[in-house]
């Protein structure tokens, strides 16, 4: 069942992969090469997972989204990782730019500048909310969700006035 499931929807897969792949490297300045290899890696997950699939809870697509989300997020937080040697072993380490460290480093700096003109409140739920959903943003800081919510708007409206863009989570691979 779950293999049929894959190969009829193997477009769909393909199609997901390739966009991530595509935003990914544009963000990280990253080569062509480097481009096919996320792309693989991600359809590589899909195939693993794909015995997860229930076409019960949802589509093909939004599965298939989620996973390569995942995954790409994970090869991006490996990338990035101070600790991690997996860009130095494999040849696109060579390939990087040396401006996709320091775009990162100044929207870091972008961003810890706006937090600090908002309220001690509001950059707490930010934080946690850059690992964390609302429900366990709001858990963990025993506020309820509407707090949390607003926090969100007020957030979004000063990262707006600030010249941000108003982005989803998907887009922050772009």
């Amino acid at each position: 069942m779950a293999d049929s499931v894959v190969e009829q929807y193997y477009s769909v897969a393909c199609r997901v992969a390739g966009v991530l792949a595509t935003r990914t490297t544009r963000l990280y300045g990253l080569p062509a090469d480097a481009r096919r290899d996320l792309e693989q890696d991600v359809l590589l997950e899909l195939w693993q997972k794909r015995a997860a699939f229930d076409p019960r809870r949802g589509c093909w697509q939004t599965f298939s989204e989620a996973v390569a989300v995942n995954k790409m997020t994970s090869l991006v937080r490996r990338m990035c990782s101070q600790h991690s040697a997996w860009l130095k072993e494999q040849p696109i380490a060579r390939a990087l730019s040396v401006e996709a460290p320091n775009r990162h480093n100044q929207l870091r700096d972008d961003v810890g500048r706006v937090l600090a003109r908002v309220s001690p409140s509001d950059r707490r739920i930010a934080r946690s909310l850059m690992y964390y959903s609302v429900a366990e943003t709001s858990r963990s800081m025993g506020v309820s969700r509407p707090k949390v919510y607003r926090a969100i708007s007020r957030l979004r409206l000063v990262f707006t006035v600030a010249g941000f863009a108003n982005r989803g989570r998907k887009e922050v691979l772009k």
